[in-house]
């Protein structure tokens, strides 16, 4: 029992490079095909003007408003819905990976 803990952290970091993976790669095709969709701004978006839109966090919750929503199936490349399919994937599995992994850390801690 006490390496289904260690080994759930694992998966996590793999889980986390292909969630970012499939994450970049999608917001390259929303952005290339509907950049409409993408010009969002919040209040405090001026804190990420020197970064790639990608990096505001308004523009992450859009893209994954379109990855699971039905906009994705608009897009005409057809990398895009396996993509979406990825990130509607990987996300939770993700968050289920983490937080075995943190409730192992903490019940294993003195």
């Amino acid at each position: 029992m006490s390496l289904v803990f260690p080994i759930s952290i694992l998966a996590f970091a793999c889980v986390t490079a292909f969630y970012l993976y499939a994450f970049f790669r999608f917001y390259g095709i929303v952005k290339s095909e509907r950049p409409d969709w993408l010009q969002v701004r919040g209040s405090l978006s001026f804190f990420y003007d020197g970064l790639s839109r990608a990096g505001d966090p308004n523009v992450q919750m859009e893209l994954l408003r379109i990855a699971f929503g039905s906009r994705a199936g608009q897009l005409r490349t057809p990398m895009a819905a396996s993509y979406a399919k990825r990130i509607r994937y990987l996300l939770p599995v993700g968050l289920v990976l983490f937080v075995v992994g943190l409730v192992g850390a903490l019940a294993s801690a003195p």
